[in-house]
């Protein structure tokens, strides 16, 4: 969470440095914008291409389906609204050995007045 709420690229630098120096992380962070209709394909597109640029997890099966996991419970928040209809998220994807976590945020709104502020987390194990 602290990764995805940085307040600037600088200090999301740092974090992901400070936790790729352990060696027991690996992170990346994107940003995704859709319509309601297109949202959940365009964020499973993006966190894995991102995780996968960023070397998070390996061009498996067993990562990318965890991934992709991990992604479709980070996006249920966003999507139990009926009356959203724009969605704008910056998603912040970190694992260790044995678990991915794909966390979102970012505003969501029906009309360009009724912005608001949503979280959402995805918890998933790597099988191997």
């Amino acid at each position: 969470m602290c990764l995805l709420l940085a307040s600037s690229r600088e200090e999301e630098a740092r974090l992901k440095q400070t936790l790729e120096r352990t060696g027991l992380y690996k992170c990346a962070v994107t940003e995704v914008g859709a319509k309601l209709a297109g949202f959940k394909q365009k964020v499973v597109g993006s966190v894995v291409a991102a995780a996968l640029d960023c070397g998070v997890v390996s061009r498996t099966p067993h990562h990318v389906h965890a991934l992709i996991h991990a992604a479709h419970e980070a996006c249920q928040p966003f999507l139990d609204s009926a009356l959203v209809e724009d969605l704008g998220v910056k998603v912040a994807i970190v694992r260790d050995s044995r678990w991915v976590v794909v966390a979102m945020f970012g505003e969501c709104a029906a009309h360009h007045l009724t912005d608001h502020k949503q979280v959402g987390l995805g918890v998933m194990h790597m099988a191997y």
